[in-house]
């Protein structure tokens, strides 16, 4: 696991820092990445979220992700599409 403070950064090194967690990973043996962000999204006025899941994607060639905003451990869930 690789801790990165990427809500409240600039978004040039919020995108930087997981990209290379992720080459750092590969190197390793990784074959997966999971990118796990805050359920409160982002502190920045802009965002960082999609711009990192972005990054994160072109580098291993992906072309779609999946976002979900669920943490049941702490009574985030979404039923149908919305949060209840």
């Amino acid at each position: 696991m690789v801790a990165l403070k990427s809500r409240s950064v600039p978004v040039e090194e919020a995108v930087a820092d997981p990209l290379a967690a992720q080459r750092w990973l590969w190197n390793r043996g990784a074959t997966q990445i999971y990118f796990k962000y805050c359920s409160t999204f982002d502190s920045t006025a802009k965002g960082n979220v999609g711009p990192v899941a972005d990054a994160l994607m072109d580098a291993d060639g992906g072309a779609v992700t999946l976002h979900c905003a669920a943490s049941p451990p702490n009574g985030r869930t979404v039923y149908q599409g919305y949060w209840p």
